[in-house]
């Protein structure tokens, strides 16, 4: 059985992270919106992660996390997608199948290494090397190619037409098989590799033979575990433990009294999160609504405070943060003595310049390293009479609402989300009748650096 091709395959419509960041950087106006989303991020900073020291990165939208907790010796593939991402270098991001995985980048960062070899070995060295690059470049061309096809499958749908689910399309595309095949070129490329640098340089060969994935499922070794692919048959996926393994585990614990309660306030006047002292350094507009409906099948800009600025709200929720650590086939220790004396084959460099591995801009720059999730928000929205008269009518039409990064109803999602109203005559109010939880974001860390 062919290994998995690609572990950045996302579970529904997007999960592992997008390259293009919808925070980028460059200099432009704070809108309203842009200060509504800096205080929502500044309070989950202060309100669950306890300060901001924390290499937080605000989900828009959150995301559902509903996945089930998977059988004895697998991995869920929605959790194997977004664990095994590697973020984006921003305060603010989002996630589609287009991003990175933590195995790939981790395996190239291994195979950049240029070992210390004595002469009469470096050919052979040298052979095994290219040959392995070779198989990288193919499985690059082929997932390139891959994502084309998805946007192409995604494009001008009819309105009303959800997108394709991910594995779903995946398999029955045929791309599945072809990644799984371009696994096994490089996983073969890897192990010649390794056995090429053989006892020369015995920490490199370690960490190469633990980064190389099982032949079959069969002989999954330590570190190692397996993923359904979509269409029932099982492949070896990195393994990743988590100390709450499932969004239903989680909700299972609240009955006991897990998670934190929090609040959040917003709106105008309030002040701002200055996104420049983040740990990302993002200084620019967020580019989202803060506030929208769902209507017609699709969300809108809802501009409720455009003329109001009293408008406010408050969100009340229960909250937590989930740790995350890769299986021992990632080896963090030598990750920080190669970012500070390894040496890489040109043009890689282990910081800086036009090809560094670590850092920002690099080959290997975040992983995650937790999750920080939430369960059933309630809202209030608060406002003028006149401006309460004059949106009522298309509020109550809604079929939900968001609220920066939090949603209300109109989800589309794996289960029923809709709103509890209680409505006055200067508030809008309601809970979310979700029974998972939701991702509003993650905890970053710096391979080779934190």
């Amino acid at each position: 059985m062919g290994q998995q091709g690609d572990f950045s395959a996302p579970w529904t419509r997007g999960f592992a992270v997008a390259e293009k960041s919808i925070f980028p950087e460059r200099k432009v106006m704070t809108s309203v919106d842009d200060q509504l989303f800096g205080q929502t991020y500044q309070q989950i900073l202060s309100g669950v992660l306890g300060g901001e020291s924390e290499n937080f990165q605000l989900i828009y939208p959150y995301l559902d996390w509903w996945w089930p907790t998977a059988p004895s010796g697998q991995i869920s593939p929605q959790a194997l997608s977004l664990l095994n991402s590697v973020p984006q270098w921003s305060a603010v991001g989002q996630f589609d199948p287009s991003g990175a995985t933590l195995l790939n980048a981790y395996q190239q960062t291994l195979q950049h290494v240029n070992p210390t070899i004595p002469p009469d070995q470096q050919q052979a060295v040298t052979n095994a090397h290219n040959l392995l690059i070779a198989a990288q470049n193919q499985r690059q061309n082929d997932l390139t190619a891959r994502n084309q096809a998805w946007s192409q499958a995604n494009a001008n749908l009819p309105a009303g037409v959800p997108p394709p689910v991910w594995t779903e399309w995946e398999v029955q595309s045929g791309w599945a098989g072809t990644l799984a095949k371009d696994a096994e070129a490089n996983a073969t490329a890897q192990r010649n590799y390794a056995q090429a640098v053989g006892q020369q340089s015995p920490t490199l060969t370690s960490a190469l033979a633990a980064a190389t994935p099982p032949a079959t499922p069969s002989t999954i070794t330590s570190g190692w575990t397996t993923v359904n692919q979509g269409d029932g048959s099982l492949v070896s996926a990195p393994a990743y433990s988590m100390s709450t393994s499932s969004g239903q585990d989680w909700v299972n614990l609240l009955s006991q009294g897990g998670g934190n309660q929090v609040t959040i306030k917003i709106g105008q006047g309030q002040g701002s999160y200055d996104f420049s002292k983040s740990w990302a350094g993002g200084n620019a507009s967020v580019d989202s609504f803060f506030w929208g409906v769902s209507a017609g099948g699709s969300w809108q800009k809802w501009d409720l405070d455009e003329s109001d600025q009293s408008v406010s709200a408050t969100i009340n929720l229960t909250a937590t943060k989930v740790m995350v650590s890769p299986g021992n086939w990632y080896n963090g220790g030598y990750l920080k003595t190669l970012a500070g004396t390894g040496e890489f084959y040109s043009p890689w460099t282990a910081t800086g310049g036009a090809s560094p591995i670590f850092g920002k801009g690099g080959l290997l720059p975040l992983q995650v390293v937790a999750l920080v999730a939430g369960y059933q928000p309630s809202y209030e929205i608060t406002m003028s009479a006149s401006t309460y008269s004059q949106h009522v009518e298309k509020y109550e039409a809604s079929a939900g609402i968001r609220i920066g990064p939090f949603r209300f109803g109109g989800s589309g999602g794996h289960e029923s989300n809709t709103i509890e109203r209680g409505d006055s005559t200067t508030s809008f109010k309601g809970k979310s009748t979700a029974t998972y939880p939701f991702l509003m974001g993650i905890v970053t860390a710096q391979p080779g650096i934190s």
